[in-house]
């Protein structure tokens, strides 16, 4: 029996042998043969193949592993099953109370999935354009999208609601009379809270079987390749679906949130910015360099003349709301507030330097950091300006783990990678080439190619199309690989 809730990373050694330990424990989990029976029945009533409802499960899986803790959710214990069991007939009852009976069929040429906020619709507005707004239908949780975005095929997404009524019916006996009691002595075996991880699977089938049956389409798109879904993408597909695509939009890091990727087509943003997808199985057709659609929105749709006002100019990752998922080995905080600390002491060591951090939008307060700059003469610049207007008004840039290292390496604005002790759960192993000469490990190399770049001997070769491709025309060549 593989002994899963139990697993615990030891968070003093190679970081790399613990995620590939995690894998490693999760794929035997998920093919381990007392799961036969699991997979036929899926096979059986929902005709959803064995990968697809294996992927689904380790993607799930993976996405219940707590680094900070070292360990998996509790609700993954056996102990939680009733509430999980009550929880499951509780949601397929509130969605067939839910669901509808007849809808109209509408056909499109793309579906913009999973659209949280403006900004993101924004970013993606280019591309639903030059298709042309009739032609694409975009679902979104964000309730003012119809008002906002007049002209536009807008569905808002409600959870458990609207959904098929036969598919629920069918679902419910199905559940009731195999389904459950199936999990339940599966779970028991495997002393594993086997229904917490079908849920999901199931208001999967029940969500994109009406979704993909009301709405034709021969693509579908998304933003975020760490929440891609196997069950979506198979009946996406089965629906008449040609291909199931995603951009870009971060650095692939050695995070669980990152496994078992599924994608058709993968819209990377270079030539090899997707190497360590396949790694932690990954299912991807193909890879398509694009670039960066982010820096097409954020600078090249207004570009403007900037003035080179800044030295170096740090770009934060969202590190303070993530702590629980970032804070994966003993020393990460030593680690990331070490790069601050490079900083101040160079700003000691050259006090003529003017150097600022930039932190994300969406970062919160930070009092560790605050701490270690105060009274040194770093600036803080506005979280809420434009991160690329301030990266091009400097005259090179460091990062612990920005996107924005890759795309302004790629456009002209040399970027270091602060990577102390080469802990880094960001820059992996496979991306060391990649990387080479700039990855930075200690203070002094740092500081040595910092005053090089000052000086203007700039002696660092990067292969630019293999980091990000020129990002000025990102929708042109996703829509120019969708109409063809």
């Amino acid at each position: 029996m593989i002994k899963l809730v139990k697993f615990s990373h030891n968070r003093d050694e190679d970081f790399k042998k613990s995620s590939d330990n995690l894998l490693d424990i999760i794929n035997r989990f998920a093919d381990q043969p007392a799961l036969t029976s699991l997979y036929a029945y899926f096979r059986k009533w929902y005709n959803l193949p064995e990968n697809v409802i294996k992927q689904g499960i380790k993607k799930r899986i993976a996405n219940l592993y707590m680094y900070k803790k070292a360990k998996f959710d509790d609700s993954l214990k056996l102990k939680w099953i009733l509430m999980s069991f009550i929880k499951h007939l509780g949601l397929l009852l509130y969605a067939l109370i839910c669901s509808r009976w007849f809808f109209n069929v509408k056909n499109y040429r793309l579906i913009v999935d999973g659209i949280a906020s403006k900004i993101e619709l924004l970013r993606f507005k280019k591309l639903i354009d030059l298709i042309g707004r009739d032609k694409v239908l975009i679902i979104t949780t964000y309730k003012t999208a119809k008002d906002e975005f007049k002209g536009y095929n807008i569905e808002y997404e409600k959870k458990f609601k609207h959904y098929n009524a036969r598919d629920i019916l069918y679902s419910f006996f199905y559940e009731i009379i195999f389904g459950v009691w199936l999990y339940l002595i599966l779970s028991i075996r495997l002393n594993v809270n086997l229904i917490l991880l079908m849920t999901p699977v199931i208001n999967d089938y029940l969500k994109y079987s009406k979704l993909f049956s009301a709405n034709k389409a021969d693509y579908i798109v998304q933003e975020r390749h760490y929440a891609t879904n196997a069950v979506k993408n198979y009946l996406f597909k089965k629906n008449g679906g040609r291909a199931s695509t995603c951009i870009q939009k971060n650095i692939i890091q050695l995070d669980a949130m990152y496994y078992y990727c599924d994608i058709d087509w993968f819209f990377s943003l270079g030539n090899r910015t997707a190497d360590g997808l396949f790694e932690y199985g990954a299912r991807i057709d193909k890879i398509i360099p694009v670039g960066s659609m982010f820096m097409e929105y954020y600078w090249f749709s207004n570009q403007e003349k900037v003035e080179k006002n800044l030295d170096i100019v740090m770009l934060g990752i969202n590190v303070m709301n993530a702590y629980e998922r970032m804070d994966s080995y003993s020393k990460f905080i030593d680690d990331y507030y070490d790069c601050i600390r490079w900083l101040v002491r160079f700003k000691n060591d050259y006090p003529s330097y003017r150097i600022a951090i930039k932190h994300h939008s969406s970062a919160g307060e930070d009092k560790i950091e605050e701490e270690i700059i105060a009274s040194t003469g770093l600036e803080a610049v506005d979280k809420n300006a434009n991160s690329y207007k301030i990266a091009f008004g400097s005259r090179c840039a460091v990062t612990y783990g920005s996107t924005m290292g890759y795309e302004l390496n790629a456009h002209g604005i040399l970027t270091f990678f602060l990577n102390p002790n080469k802990h880094s759960t960001i820059l992996l192993d496979y991306n060391d080439k990649l990387l080479e000469g700039l990855n930075v490990a200690s203070y002094e190399i740092f500081r040595d190619k910092v005053l090089g770049i000052l000086s203007g001997d700039n002696k660092v070769f990067i292969n630019a199309d293999d980091i990000c491709i020129n990002s000025s025309i990102v929708s042109n060549r996703i829509y120019k690989e969708l109409v063809n």
